[in-house]
């Protein structure tokens, strides 16, 4: 969502009562329907709400009218700056409230996310038997924003930052983190609202450094049907060789099967795109293949190569057997 506002937008905001649309869209924040995350949107100006009402809500899903939310924001911001020059204090409900509002709004709004740590730091000190509680309904806040169809969110450097600090308090009190599960209901999402998501793949990298069972095959495999379905994303590609590599793998095991797998898919569908073609040269060219998965990748290209028109995807195709040919390392 653009901070820009629209004229219309502009000219109406007098006519919104702000307190009734700052009530009404913290109130949606603070709700989590049987546990599970909301999927938030923005109403295009095709939707209008009628008069008075803010939140269009249907079980999890949820549209919120912008210019209900940019008087939201401004009563917010308002709030909490009365708050932090002590002229207005507000309690710890209502800051959690106020700065709610403020990341929906705008999700880069440090003042805010830093505020939500102090208050979450300060309810844990004064309810220590409540932690965990504590700790799980801000990452159910954090992952609805992180996952839902608002396009700055998705890459928000200060949201995934606010979450990886979460997940060290998680850490910290000796709770568990369930590695995959934030993989495929976070991360990927996220991926899919926001291509090559650089933020979402690197809080992935963050969570593999978490995990201390035997789920990393489990992991490997999520990645992989994900990477399928999303073959152009050099992302998730990358993020799957990073795993391969991981110390956690099961070693030259897994390279080998990944390769003849997506090699096959590769000739199945004719891909020539540059995100599967740049992997398979790395994982080709690293030493977690063998000779025989290494002649297969030269093969399947060389055949793509033969039957491929068009130049672009002459050039990606050379370009992977050459890069492999030059900088391979002996298994």
């Amino acid at each position: 969502m653009s901070r820009a506002l629209d004229k219309d937008v502009v000219a109406s905001l007098k006519a919104v009562k702000p307190l009734a649309a700052y009530q009404a869209i913290s109130e949606l924040l603070l709700a989590s329907p049987n546990g599970g995350l909301l999927e938030l949107e923005i109403l295009p100006k095709t939707h209008q709400l009628p008069e008075g009402q803010f939140v269009l809500q249907d079980g999890c899903a949820a549209g919120v009218s912008k210019l209900g939310l940019v008087q939201a924001f401004l009563v917010a911001r308002q709030m909490l700056r009365g708050h932090l020059d002590e002229a207005a204090p507000q309690s710890v409900d209502e800051l959690f409230s106020v700065t709610a509002v403020m990341l929906f709004m705008d999700p880069e709004n440090l003042t805010a996310a830093n505020t939500r740590k102090r208050l979450l730091q300060s309810r844990i000190t004064a309810e220590p038997e409540k932690t965990y509680v504590i700790l799980q309904t801000e990452k159910l806040f954090l992952d609805s924003l992180l996952t839902s169809r608002l396009h700055r969110h998705t890459k928000s450097p200060t949201l995934w930052g606010h979450r990886r600090w979460l997940l060290q308090l998680f850490v910290a009190e000796g709770f568990p983190v369930d590695v995959l599960a934030d993989i495929t209901t976070v991360v990927f999402v996220a991926g899919e609202r926001h291509p090559r998501n650089y933020y979402a793949w690197c809080h992935a990298r963050y969570l593999v450094g978490l995990e201390t069972g035997d789920s990393n095959d489990r992991v490997v495999t999520a990645v992989k049907q994900w990477s399928f379905k999303h073959h152009t994303d050099i992302s998730g590609w990358s993020f799957l060789y990073f795993l391969l590599g991981s110390k956690a793998s099961s070693g030259t095991a897994a390279g080998c099967s990944t390769l003849i797998e997506v090699v096959e898919l590769a000739s199945s569908l004719h891909l020539a795109n540059e995100s599967v073609w740049v992997f398979l040269r790395t994982l080709a060219a690293s030493g977690l293949v063998g000779e025989e998965e290494y002649f297969w990748f030269l093969s399947a290209g060389q055949a793509l190569l033969e039957t491929s028109r068009a130049p672009t995807d002459q050039r990606v195709l050379r370009s992977a057997m050459q890069w492999c040919e030059t900088y391979r390392v002996e298994a």
